[in-house]
């Protein structure tokens, strides 16, 4: 069974998952490593972690 079957909203925003639609599935650590899926473009992480890792990627993809 998948994140999003078991979690039936996402993690983000709290609304409900489509049938068969695609989501995004994201790593928390809260004592343990958890996965929760979320909507396509949603992130439960903060703005700045983001952007943060963003900066990262295409800085080592541009070298």
């Amino acid at each position: 069974m998948s994140a999003a079957d078991r979690q039936r909203t996402c993690a983000a925003c709290g609304g409900p998952f489509a049938s068969d639609e695609r989501t995004g599935l994201e790593t928390v650590i809260d004592g343990e490593v958890l996965y929760v899926a979320v909507h396509t473009r949603h992130s439960t992480y903060p703005p700045r972690r983001e952007a943060e890792a963003t900066h990262r990627l295409t800085t080592v993809t541009a070298a």
